[in-house]
């Protein structure tokens, strides 16, 4: 099989798949990625660091004593709030890059905001981004919409359980 030379005009950092592996060792974004124990660790980890640090913070400003319970719950909601904007900021810097790896064009700047163009990927390059969006990106996708699920029902019980 002949293999076939493309010009390609994007930049090699405006392109799907380097944005995606750039993503994907970046400090804030890694953390996503890695196997399904790890991320658990990493989640419990924030949400009990999270949890001793709010339920302190609630003790030290309500003037109403002690109420163990309440200042617990509203440490609840608290730190699911936290989980909640740090996995949907996660989420969406993902949801960017997926949608960049599946569509068909790639919209680019090559030297400024002024000038930006379009580029219709080869099938080659399609694929390839189809691929890393499907087998790499989305699983991510709904990890994340699971964890932010799972934060928002802790936080309503919590919010419910109050009154």
């Amino acid at each position: 099989m002949k293999k076939v030379n493309f010009i390609c005009p994007v930049p090699q950092e405006q392109r799907p798949i380097n944005e995606y592996k750039k993503v994907k060792d970046s400090v804030s974004f890694f953390w996503s990625t890695e196997d399904f124990r790890s991320y658990c660790q990493n989640i419990f980890k924030v949400t009990f660091i999270s949890l001793f640090l709010n339920f302190f913070l609630v003790l030290a400003s309500t003037n109403e004593g002690f109420n163990l319970y309440g200042a617990f719950l509203y440490s609840l909601i608290f730190t699911s709030l936290i989980l909640i904007f740090i996995c949907l900021r996660t989420y969406l810097g993902w949801k960017y890059i997926y949608d960049r790896l599946v569509q068909a064009t790639v919209a680019y700047e090559e030297s400024g905001w002024y000038d930006g163009q379009v580029w219709v990927k080869t099938p080659e390059i399609l694929m390839q981004d189809k691929l890393a969006g499907t087998y790499k990106v989305l699983p991510l996708l709904n990890r994340l919409k699971n964890t932010v699920l799972i934060f928002f029902v802790i936080s309503a019980l919590s919010f419910f359980l109050l009154k």
